[in-house]
């Protein structure tokens, strides 16, 4: 006998196909989403990618679907979690909830970037070939859940040969006001020609005096032949916050994705990656960090699909866990049958800062082609014993000789993303993280 199959009420009695004057591929993905999702209803830990992760929680919380109609914050009230990039040195857009509240007017020619929910309505046809066909959400219920009820995002158009002259900020806050918790489901598109090269950077965070809040995100990206995608993340968020995140990458032949995560807020954290390597000598660099502690659960999923010969992929993860906090890292690496000459390696190591942490991992490898170069190491542990008595022995307060072990471990993996303003963004994201750490157990250098 199975057990019944057990939803959340986040979809509005009004949902099924959405708008009535919407296309019709449009209400078909939308009423396809509905069904996979209450087919398969909400993910529980008898699901083999959620063994880790229990949503059960949001059954609690009475959410009501975002509407569009919370303004932004201040920047100074988010200044603190946002990374530190000067406002003039990227192309900066603000999201309330996934929709924009504005959008850059300077772009150059080649490069635009508009409102999902203006194309929907506009220019549907725009994104047609690309939106609900780069994602496969068929075993993703969350993800199938986003594809009923995405009313917005942010689209990303970059023409062939066009380099981008700086990066692109994306700066995605969560917010519930007046004690009201709310759910929202944006979708994101982004689309290089071949021969483009961009680089985006997120700050998701929360607004403040925010009550509790559900981002479930889906992001489909789609890289051309000889193309260049550089996409860094922070995951900020506050203790209301629950934070899903499926992004799903399409490689065409000499394409380059170059991701890094850094995840160090929010309740519940899921980032969920996915990367289909269609081109010959495509890479795939899946890198990130993260801290947890007090009750907070991050859990990275990964999945990396090679499908054809000759195609690289790098997958490594590390993180710091603290007293009350849990971690995941699920890797999984794929080689097609014809998928010759593949070179693909994963590693993840968890650092233990407590008996009242927990970390959990899971590597795999299926392969299928007998000419491949795979490699995959996990690693949990503590503290150095001997690094930290050696600083210790030379007059370094434990504190702070465990302070410096810490971010010494963090900073390794950090220093992936070239040197320079993004590098240095993300290592004082890091260093704010640590100050925050400290500050509930002892006073820095005291």
């Amino acid at each position: 006998m199975t057990d019944p199959v057990e939803t959340i009420p986040l979809v509005p009695e009004t949902l099924a196909a959405g708008a009535n004057d919407e296309p019709a591929w449009l209400s078909d993905l939308r009423r396809a989403g509905l069904s996979i999702y209450t087919e398969r209803g909400l993910p529980t830990v008898k699901v083999e990618a959620w063994k880790y992760t229990s949503l059960a929680g949001l059954k609690k919380i009475p959410y009501v679907l975002d509407d569009g109609g919370v303004p932004a914050p201040a920047d100074a009230d988010i200044a603190g979690d946002v990374l530190p990039l000067p406002p003039e040195d990227t192309y900066r857009v603000t999201l309330v909830n996934g929709r924009p509240t504005d959008l850059p007017t300077d772009l150059p020619a080649g490069v635009r970037m508009a409102r999902l929910a203006d194309l929907l309505e506009a220019e549907p046809a725009l994104v047609k070939p690309y939106l609900g066909r780069i994602a496969d959400l068929s075993d993703a219920p969350m993800g199938a859940l986003n594809g009923a009820l995405m009313r917005d995002g942010v689209v990303i158009l970059v023409d062939a040969g066009i380099v981008l002259d700086k990066p692109i900020h994306l700066v995605s806050i969560a917010q519930a006001p007046n004690g009201q918790a709310r759910h929202g489901h944006p979708r994101h598109l982004i689309v290089l020609g071949d021969g483009a090269a961009a680089t985006i950077v997120e700050s998701r965070v929360t607004g403040p005096e925010s009550a509790e809040t559900l981002c479930n995100a889906v992001t489909e990206i789609a890289v051309g032949a000889d193309a260049h995608l550089r996409h860094l993340r922070l995951v900020n968020r506050a203790e209301t916050a629950v934070d899903l995140d499926l992004t799903e990458t399409t490689l065409a032949d000499r394409a380059t994705y170059d991701a890094f995560t850094l995840t160090l807020g929010g309740r519940l954290v899921r980032n969920e990656g996915r990367v289909r390597l269609r081109g010959a000598n495509a890479w795939a660099g899946l890198r990130g960090a993260y801290g947890a502690r007090d009750a907070q659960h991050f859990d990275t999923t990964l999945l990396v699909d090679h499908v054809v010969p000759d195609a690289r992929s790098d997958q490594v993860f590390k993180g710091v866990v603290d007293a009350g906090g849990k971690a995941v890292f699920q890797g999984k690496v794929i080689v097609r049958k014809d998928a010759q000459r593949t070179d693909g390696n994963q590693l993840h190591k968890a650092l233990l800062l407590s008996r009242d942490a927990d970390a959990y991992t899971k590597p795999e490898l299926e392969i299928y082609a007998d000419d491949v170069k795979c490699s995959h190491g996990a690693t949990v542990g503590e503290l150095d014993e001997n690094q930290l008595f050696y600083l210790m022995a030379r007059g370094i307060p434990e504190a702070d000789a465990r302070a410096l072990l810490v971010e010494a471990f963090l900073d390794d993996v950090v220093e992936a993303i070239p040197e320079g303003p993004l590098r240095d963004a993300f290592l004082a994201s890091v260093r704010a993280w640590q100050t925050r750490r400290h500050a509930s157990t002892w006073e820095i250098g005291a």
